[in-house]
């Protein structure tokens, strides 16, 4: 391995750039951040942010692999430290951090679509809307934005290792959806809105074939047509009679 030899005024204002990104304040901490780069190759600042981050501490971990990938942006060691960066904001699980940490993730994916991290990229936008819980019977944004990351991944990357959590979470959101419209169509049920009702049981039925109230659908589905049948049935009766009753007037008028 070549050792990178920086030079100090290089040192100084990359990391200055980086620090004003990343809101450090303390001057004297900034001194030791420069001290320790200005010894250490691009290998070594990732090793010694990677520490940081495995023992949980995410701000100053990101403070190292946000210069390493200011300065290596084309690196492929500056394209990890990138990921890690989101991966930092990932771990706080506040909405703020995890939209902070979904934008990074897909600015990763869009920006360097031959990387070979870029699955990870993908499934970890997917994790970001996951990692708040997500209802079937609320805005579905989320859960259809989710659904989009892991079904990219999935049909661009078949093979990858994460291609078989990507399918699981899959699978989740697909029981959300399908519970959606199982709720919709009860609403519907309730209000006597029959037709309505069975156009979404019957939208459900043939888009979410694994959803694990089939059963019911298909309960509800061929109990509404036999109601909407009966209506029929008794629609026409009714047209007849009155048809009849109209010849019958006719005739009495004729007669």
């Amino acid at each position: 391995m070549t050792m990178t030899i920086w030079r100090p005024a290089l040192v100084v204002a990359l990391l200055l750039g980086t620090v004003a990104v990343t809101g450090c304040s303390s001057s004297g901490r900034e001194d030791q951040v420069l001290t320790e780069l200005a010894n250490l190759d691009k290998e070594q600042i990732f090793d010694k942010a990677e520490a940081l981050y495995q023992a949980e501490d995410y701000e100053e971990a990101r403070r190292y692999f946000s210069f390493l990938y200011d300065t290596f942006p084309n690196d492929p060691l500056g394209h990890k430290a990138a990921l890690r960066v989101a991966d930092t904001y990932q771990t706080k699980r506040d909405t703020a951090s995890l939209m902070e940490a979904r934008l990074r993730y897909r600015d990763f994916a869009n920006r360097y679509p031959n990387d070979p991290d870029r699955d990870y990229a993908l499934l970890m936008v997917g994790h970001t809307f996951m990692s708040r819980k997500l209802r079937p019977d609320r805005d579905l944004t989320s859960i259809q934005e989710a659904l989009g990351a892991y079904q990219q991944l999935v049909n661009l990357y078949p093979d990858s290792d994460y291609a078989a959590e990507a399918t699981d979470r899959i699978a989740i959101l697909r029981e959300l959806l399908a519970e959606h419209e199982w709720l919709v169509s009860q609403f519907y049920y309730r209000n006597k809105w029959r037709l309505g009702a069975l156009w979404r049981l019957e939208y459900l039925r043939d888009n979410y074939p694994q959803y694990s109230k089939m059963d019911l659908v298909a309960e509800r589905i061929a109990e509404i047509e036999s109601v909407i049948e009966a209506q029929r049935d008794e629609f026409e009766e009714k047209l007849e009679e009155r048809k009849n009753a109209m010849e019958d007037t006719e005739k009495s008028g004729g007669d």
